[in-house]
């Protein structure tokens, strides 16, 4: 039983979930006509946009900055290197040049693009460049006329030779023929003077020209060239590739072209130069050296002739070359022979001081055969003795044999070492004896000679670094004649042939989108604000515990009339409705067994038709039940009579109250308007109505109202202003509570709710009042049933989110 519980209020939560879905959606849909006149200006203003807005074209290309020089390979001299060093690239650096402002002035000043020229279309202008132009401008040449400016001119050819020229924001207007110069001032500029003649490269017919219009304007070089540098994209293929994309955009596809092929062209010609310029200035400094080089190197070579014959000198420097190598080879010599005698001394002091028998080191180094033969005897003695010790010890005869054989040959190794070492000490002295006979020959070497030497000396140094400025002039030369180019070009300009602006697709979808948010935000803005009730639904999840007992809709009645018997309107069956749920209020077994019931009528607030309601519902009880009382107990602001066209002094509830003689059929008005219902009055207002209904005349009065009615309607005061209905609220059966559609405000729920939680008012139900009708069905009987169906007109039911 609690799984089909559980699952069956699992499929309520989702039914209530696609419902409040459904209803969110059909809320907006409410509104349809403002979405498609949405959509219908936004789709309308991007069409505008994109019919007037210039086409604008994306052009590419990619070059490849080189790393190495090609066409000239040095290396074969001696002593050459590159004279450019290209093996690194830094892209960053490449890309900063590619967009200076240098270069850009350049290109600028190479294709005019100062000067824009424009044809004039039936809706917007064209620009047009090269062989497009029919005409060009010949500015006249001055120091500042690139920094002046010209606004749109326009031009109208009359004939092939004359013209008419308009500048419409100074009233400018002249009439010349081609080759005229012309000259133009306003506030910002004076005297600019220029010609207009015919292109030669114009690729149309000269007469097509004619009666067509035109115009052309010229910008300021800086402006020029920040717009350039600015619309200048570039960027990096790969992170590991020396090859570097550009981008521009523009109107035109052949003017983008042209501009990033002339930029390619300024960039690598711009490093060409620099590379002709160092080769330049390193052959400028060459040559001046070498014609230095040259006259010290003939004064150091006749010092040397002029030396030796001074001094009656010949070679002499084979001898001294072989000295020299004499004397290092009897520096080894004594070197080897010291290096033996510390070897031999530091073995014989690891053999004297060995405290027990052990192996001694061999291959020292000691080039003495003996003491090499010994070491060997020994180690293998030691060898064999420690075999035999794994299963002996000291005293075994043959141990104490070996011993002593060990020690024999210890002494033997000593006496072979100090022989060793003697026969050491007699070559190191015989050594030493000629490596100072040497040194003292070397000593007796001239001064000649070490001046011959300092001065060859010179002479090399003073060759090879003439030798070297041979082959940096003969390179700065070559480099100069045929300098390689610093880039490649690995895709000349190209143009995509589908404009990247504007994008109609995205443009289209955007104002689509557009067009249905605007007033999906707006609707959202005005019903997140609304905080007025505006449907049953809301009334149920704010106070679930509390029974919607019916919902009244909205009359355009101006009078009011009570509802009939026969009456068949929306109004009258949802009091009919109203009347019918009102048995099944949750009445506890007491008022069940009651003949009669008393029902209260109240609201929050006025103007949220409690006494409307409170009329109707008994005109619609008396029909059913001839014995139903309605009472007006709002005896603050009594409005029962205007319903009925009654004087406002009638005597009424209030009197009753204060006057006991009078009795309640002084006080009812029967049968009220030719009907079967039955009126009392709030009468005269007094001045403590909250004491005069706590009194107990009240209580009679209810009590002899039950006597002779069935029903008893009470019409009471608004809840949240005085507490007149709180205080009598224990006599009521039922409390009727009205609502507002579009009047009521959600946060007046709250205080419904708490007169339900603290039980100030006893079975409370609450009615809708004001619900608009909608559908071809009014008030929501549109089920099949057919409440007030219009079936004058044949229409459809074709708004369906109205039901």
């Amino acid at each position: 039983m609690d799984n089909n519980y559980q699952q069956n209020a699992y499929q309520d939560t989702e039914n209530n979930s696609g419902e409040d879905i459904k209803k969110t959606i059909f809320q907006y849909l409410k509104y349809w006509p403002w979405f498609i006149i949405s959509v219908i200006i936004t789709v309308g203003l991007a069409y505008m946009y994109m019919r007037y807005s210039p086409a604008i074209y994306k052009t590419s290309s990619k070059i490849k900055i080189l790393k190495e020089q090609e066409g000239l390979d040095l290396q074969g001299l001696q002593g050459a290197s590159p004279l450019i060093d290209m093996s690194s690239v830094n892209l960053d650096n490449e890309i900063q040049i590619l967009k200076s402002r240098r270069i850009a002035k350049k290109v600028i000043e190479d294709l005019r693009l100062q000067t824009k020229y424009y044809t004039s279309g039936t809706i917007k202008d064209r620009e047009i460049w090269d062989n497009q132009v029919p005409y060009i401008i010949d500015w006249s040449a001055s120091d500042s006329s690139d920094y002046k400016e010209l606004p749109m001119m326009n031009l109208k050819f009359e004939t092939q030779s004359n013209f008419k020229l308009i500048e419409v924001e100074s009233d400018f207007k002249i009439s010349a023929k081609l080759g005229d110069t012309i000259e133009y001032s306003n506030q910002k500029v004076d005297n600019i003077k220029f010609s207009i003649g015919i292109n030669p490269f114009y690729k149309g017919d000269l007469a097509s020209f004619i009666e067509k219009s035109y115009s052309f304007k010229k910008s300021n070089l800086d402006q020029t060239i920040t717009n350039l540098t600015k619309n200048l994209v570039t960027e990096t293929v790969d992170q590991r590739a020396d090859i570097i994309t550009i981008i521009i955009e523009g109107e035109n596809e052949s003017k983008n072209e042209d501009i990033l092929d002339e930029l390619m062209k300024q960039f690598n010609q711009d490093g060409v130069d620099d590379n002709r310029l160092i080769a330049k200035r390193t052959q400028d400094f060459v040559e001046k050296r070498l014609d230095f080089i040259v006259e010290e190197l003939d004064t150091v070579e006749t010092g040397i002739v002029d030396y030796k014959k001074a001094n009656d000198l010949t070679d002499i420097k084979g001898n001294t070359e072989l000295l020299f190598e004499k004397v290092g080879k009897t520096e080894m010599k004594r070197f080897e022979i010291e290096t033996q005698v510390e070897i031999a001394n530091e073995f014989k002091n690891l053999v004297n001081n060995q405290e027990s028998i052990s192996l001694l080191p061999a291959n020292l180094g000691i080039e003495s055969n003996e003491v090499n033969s010994l070491t060997k005897a020994y180690n293998d003695l030691v060898l064999e003795r420690n075999e035999i010790m794994v299963s002996s010890t000291k005293d075994n005869p043959v141990i104490k044999s070996i011993d002593q054989r060990l020690k024999e040959i210890r002494k033997n190794i000593n006496r072979s070492i100090d022989n060793y070492t003697e026969s050491l000490k007699i070559s190191l002295k015989n050594t030493r004896t000629r490596e100072s006979i040497f040194s003292s020959t070397i000593d007796k070497i001239p001064n000649q000679e070490k001046e011959i030497r300092s001065i060859e000396r010179e002479r090399l140094v003073k060759e090879k670094l003439f030798l070297f400025l041979l082959q940096k002039r003969e390179e700065a030369t070559l480099t100069y004649a045929i300098t390689a180019p610093v880039i490649k070009v690995v895709d000349f300009a190209y143009t995509q042939p589908n404009p990247v602006s504007p994008k109609k697709k995205i443009i289209a979808l955007a104002a689509l989108i557009l067009g249905l948010i605007i007033p999906f935000g707006i609707l959202y803005l005005k019903f997140l604000l609304d905080t007025k009730l505006n449907s049953a639904d809301a009334i149920k999840r704010e106070l679930p515990d509390i029974p919607v007992v019916g919902e009244i809709p909205l009359t355009n009645v101006s009078e009011f009339n009570m509802i009939t018997p026969t009456d068949r309107s929306p109004l009258a069956e949802s009091f009919r409705i109203l009347r019918t749920n009102i048995n099944f209020i949750n009445l506890t077994a007491s008022q069940k067994k009651k003949h009669n019931q008393v029902i209260y009528v109240t609201s929050s607030t006025k103007g949220e038709g409690k006494t409307f309601a409170s009329i109707n519902l008994a005109s619609v009880t008396a029909h059913q039940s001839k014995s139903t009382l309605l009472v007006g107990c709002d005896i603050r602001n009594p409005q029962l009579h205007n319903y009925f066209g009654l004087d406002k002094n009638v005597k009424g509830l209030s009197n009753y109250l204060y006057d006991t003689s009078i009795s309640i059929d002084d006080v009812t008005i029967e049968n009220v308007n030719n009907s079967d219902l039955d009126v009392i009055l709030s009468g005269e207002i007094p001045p403590n109505p909250s004491e005069i209904l706590l009194s107990s005349r009240f209580d009679e009065f209810i009590e002899d109202a039950k006597k002779k009615y069935k029903y008893i309607i009470v019409d009471t005061a608004p809840t949240i202003l005085v507490t007149d209905t709180i205080m009598i609220s224990d006599k009521a059966d039922i409390t009727l509570y009205l609502t507002r559609a579009d009047y009521t405000d959600l946060r007046l729920l709250d205080h419904i709710k708490d007169l339900k939680k603290h039980k100030k008012l006893k079975n409370i139900g609450i009615i809708l009042n004001g619900v608009k009708q909608s559908g071809r069905y009014s008030y929501n009987y549109g089920y099949g049933y057919g409440y007030n169906e219009d079936t004058s007109n044949g229409k459809k039911n074709w708004k369906f989110w109205k039901k």
